[in-house]
């Protein structure tokens, strides 16, 4: 059997044009809902809606982050992968699991962790870490207040 492995290609982005997408991004918060391509002969293409929904999330999480990742992953995650998209180790993550936290699975004497639980836990993670930000940022406004 054969591991699913994370591979990336980096697409490095200026500086400017980092801040044209920010701008852009800015100028639509309702989004983008569609998308056309000027090809070689000058004629357009519009691009599928599944594709410009791609390309407008991509947008945003460029703007939003300074970066952004898009890849495909299968429905079933090996432990290896999965750490990896969470960015936690593998000892870690299966603490995760045991906990109840990652719903998983055996295939055998293999832990395995469907991709859309991962995918919920990270968001679950990442709302997690933005409230306990604000929380913080709110503490330091009212003890600003009270110097």
């Amino acid at each position: 059997m054969s591991a699913t492995m994370l591979t990336r290609t980096d697409v490095p982005v200026t500086t400017e044009e980092l801040t044209t997408v920010r701008h852009e991004v800015e100028s639509t918060p309702a989004g983008l809902v569609g998308f056309a391509a000027v090809m070689s002969d000058g004629s357009f293409h519009q691009l599928p809606p599944e594709l410009s929904r791609i390309i407008d999330k991509a947008f945003r999480a460029l703007a939003a982050n300074g970066s952004v990742t898009v890849g495909t992953l299968p429905d079933e995650l090996t432990s290896n992968t999965a750490a990896d998209l969470l960015g936690v180790s593998r000892p870690t993550l299966l603490k995760f699991s045991k906990a109840g936290e990652v719903e998983s699975f055996k295939v055998g004497s293999h832990t395995r962790f469907k991709k859309d639980a991962v995918l919920a836990f990270k968001a679950e993670r990442e709302d997690a870490r933005r409230r306990a930000l604000a929380d913080l940022m709110n503490i330091e406004d009212q003890l600003d207040g009270l110097a």
